[in-house]
């Protein structure tokens, strides 16, 4: 894979849906871990942002780059449900 924000992003995003949802599965506690995982994981993404050289215009990327952290996730989770196609994961990964 090339090594561009994007990419590096969307691996992140795969490896933050794999944490939260084994952290949802414990309960309360584990969504509570995972909202602190989640904190962490976006001020880390801001230093990113910020280091790539976005300063001015931070809160849209944030925003968008939200959107796209939610949307991903509801991909994935909706490829795991039962009655998914065996290489829905697959495909809400690499699209």
């Amino acid at each position: 894979m090339e090594k561009t924000f994007r990419t590096n992003f969307s691996m992140l995003v795969v490896h933050m849906w794999l944490c939260l949802r084994r952290l949802k599965a414990e309960g309360k506690e584990g969504i509570e871990l995972g909202q602190y995982v989640y904190e962490i994981y976006n001020h880390d993404l801001e230093t990113r942002v910020s280091k790539a050289g976005v300063n001015l215009l931070l809160s849209k990327w944030m925003r968008e780059l939200e959107k796209v952290f939610y949307g991903n996730i509801v991909a994935f989770d909706t490829a795991m449900l039962p009655e998914a196609k065996q290489d829905d994961l697959q495909n809400a990964i690499w699209k």
